[in-house]
């Protein structure tokens, strides 16, 4: 059992502040002839990325014009580009008390709660804006991720499915609902949509989506084409690198996915999904307590994740380690009780320890869980004839 990345990562769903800036350009309220020179100053300082200085002359032009909502709204997405989310929300309020229900306050409200990870204030939000708007279909996409982020799964989906009918040139929007089907192995859907639109974006989210979808449906090296095209589109674009290395690897270039992850970590030594990954292949090479090193800080950041426990127990097994191999696997399946890998690796490892009854019962999980995935597969051939 290998570790799994997660395939909804969408690329997308950061929103930086200077790209909202247009959407918060409002018609100022008692502006004053200096607070509107502090108010353009600071419009070309978030323009330029000085977000500190853009603060502080919006700061100055409400000093002397305190009813701007043009001024509250950018002063509250500097906040946010800033991190200071508490700040942000209070500053969008503000702009909301004086202009009740405003459309653009009210999106970057909930995109800031979507950046403050407060899922669902974003969620209430910008289903209020969608109320009042049905055709923002902006704030619809983000409606859908903030319910993604919820587990919402198909509220989520049924969002940015209208957004995707009604758009079908919203890139974003596409690469998101793609991303989902992946993950939720909907691989029909996910495959119309790349042949309907994303294979002819020559864009790094296209084609990290793309690769995604073949890493779903096990054709690897396509999947290495694909993220080394997003790479040299986008070295930056997140989780890339992990992906390309989790592609590698699987295509039996462990050597080249090892260096991506453990450059991965120079990076970021606190990388859950790279310290699994590599934890697994030190395995699968012998290195074990390269292996050990890696599987016990992942499992420090996740101490419940079962994939890290899973590998723990291999790791326990390759030790002869039995006794310990079995506790980890039984934390596995107690949390992935249709994890047919690890019920496999549970009764080989009851057998070693003379546990025949529970080693037996164990297969017969196994055989029980395989009859029920091969009628699954039977039956949703005969629905597509």
């Amino acid at each position: 059992m290998i570790p799994v990345l997660n395939a909804y990562r969408h690329p997308r769903i950061w929103i930086c502040a200077a790209a909202l800036l247009a959407q918060a350009l409002l018609m100022a309220q008692a502006s004053s002839r200096p607070s509107d020179q502090e108010y353009d100053r600071g419009v070309q300082l978030q323009k330029k990325g000085d977000l500190a200085g853009a603060r502080q002359a919006y700061e100055a032009a409400l000093k002397l014009s305190p009813q701007r909502v043009d001024a509250l709204s950018n002063l509250g997405l500097t906040y946010a580009g800033l991190h200071q989310y508490d700040r942000a929300v209070q500053s969008f309020q503000q702009a909301l008390a004086v202009a009740p229900g405003h459309p653009a306050v009210l999106f970057n409200l909930g995109i800031t709660y979507l950046q403050a990870a407060q899922y669902e204030n974003a969620r209430r939000t910008l289903a209020d804006l969608v109320r009042a708007q049905e055709g923002n279909f902006l704030a619809r996409h983000y409606l859908g991720v903030s319910l993604l982020k919820l587990n919402r799964i198909p509220e989520g989906m049924a969002e940015l499915e209208a957004v995707v009918t009604a758009r079908p040139q919203d890139l974003d929007a596409v690469y998101t609902l793609c991303s989902v089907y992946i993950q939720e192995r909907q691989l029909a859907k996910a495959q119309q949509l790349i042949e309907g639109s994303l294979s002819r974006q020559d864009t790094a989210e296209a084609h990290l989506v793309q690769g995604s979808y073949y890493m779903a449906v096990q054709d690897y090296r396509q999947a290495v084409l694909q993220f080394r095209r997003s790479q040299e589109l986008n070295a930056a674009l997140p989780d890339l690198a992990l992906r390309l290395g989790s592609a590698y690897a699987m295509t039996g270039s462990q050597d080249t996915a090892i260096q991506l992850f453990e450059a991965r970590l120079k990076e970021k030594p606190s990388d859950f999904e790279a310290l699994g990954f590599l934890g697994w292949l030190y395995l699968e090479g012998d290195r074990l307590d390269d292996a050990q090193r890696a599987l016990e800080k992942a499992h420090h950041l996740k101490p419940g994740d079962p994939d890290v426990l899973c590998q723990l127990g291999r790791l326990a097994r390759k030790r002869g380690e039995f006794t310990q191999a079995a506790e980890l696997l039984e934390q596995v399946v107690a949390v992935k009780p249709r994890d047919v890998p690890a019920h496999v690796l549970l009764a080989e490892t009851y057998f070693r320890l003379k546990r025949t009854a529970d080693g037996k019962r164990e297969r017969e999980i196994v055989q029980q869980l395989n009859a029920e995935e091969q009628a699954r597969r039977s039956q949703a051939i005969e629905s597509q004839r």
